[in-house]
Protein backbone atom coordinates (compact mmCIF):
# COMPACT_ATOMS: atom_id res chain seq x y z
CA UNK A 1 0.00 0.00 0.00
CA UNK A 2 2.73 2.30 0.91
CA UNK A 3 4.14 1.89 -2.27
CA UNK A 4 1.06 2.67 -4.44
CA UNK A 5 0.86 5.82 -2.53
CA UNK A 6 4.30 6.62 -3.23
CA UNK A 7 3.77 6.11 -7.10
CA UNK A 8 0.56 8.90 -6.62
CA UNK A 9 2.91 11.23 -4.46
CA UNK A 10 5.49 11.26 -7.33
CA UNK A 11 2.99 11.17 -10.25
CA UNK A 12 1.56 14.40 -8.98
CA UNK A 13 4.40 15.97 -7.88
CA UNK A 14 6.07 15.48 -12.05
CA UNK A 15 2.99 16.23 -13.37
CA UNK A 16 2.56 19.87 -11.33
CA UNK A 17 6.71 20.35 -11.84
CA UNK A 18 6.29 19.48 -15.76
CA UNK A 19 4.11 22.52 -16.82
CA UNK A 20 6.15 25.39 -18.23
CA UNK A 21 4.37 28.65 -19.08
CA UNK A 22 5.01 29.81 -22.19
CA UNK A 23 7.55 32.29 -23.21
CA UNK A 24 6.39 35.68 -23.86
CA UNK A 25 7.69 35.19 -27.46
CA UNK A 26 5.65 32.28 -28.04
CA UNK A 27 1.97 34.08 -27.18
CA UNK A 28 0.02 35.89 -29.49
CA UNK A 29 0.79 39.28 -28.57
CA UNK A 30 4.49 38.56 -28.34
CA UNK A 31 4.40 37.06 -31.70
CA UNK A 32 2.56 40.41 -33.02
CA UNK A 33 5.40 42.15 -31.06
CA UNK A 34 8.24 40.48 -32.37
CA UNK A 35 6.65 40.53 -36.10
CA UNK A 36 6.23 44.37 -35.72
CA UNK A 37 10.14 45.47 -34.34
CA UNK A 38 11.26 42.77 -36.90
CA UNK A 39 9.79 44.51 -39.88
CA UNK A 40 10.93 48.27 -38.33
CA UNK A 41 14.67 46.74 -38.18
CA UNK A 42 14.33 45.36 -41.32
CA UNK A 43 13.20 48.58 -43.03
CA UNK A 44 9.84 47.23 -44.23
CA UNK A 45 7.66 49.38 -41.80
CA UNK A 46 8.36 53.23 -41.06
CA UNK A 47 8.94 53.49 -37.08
CA UNK A 48 5.68 56.43 -37.51
CA UNK A 49 3.33 53.78 -38.13
CA UNK A 50 2.52 52.13 -34.58
CA UNK A 51 -0.02 49.61 -34.08
CA UNK A 52 -3.11 50.24 -32.79
CA UNK A 53 -3.48 49.42 -29.39
CA UNK A 54 -6.58 48.26 -27.76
Amino acid sequence: MKWLMWIVVALILFSSCSTVPKPYYETREGKKKLKYYNSIQFGQRNTMELPKGR
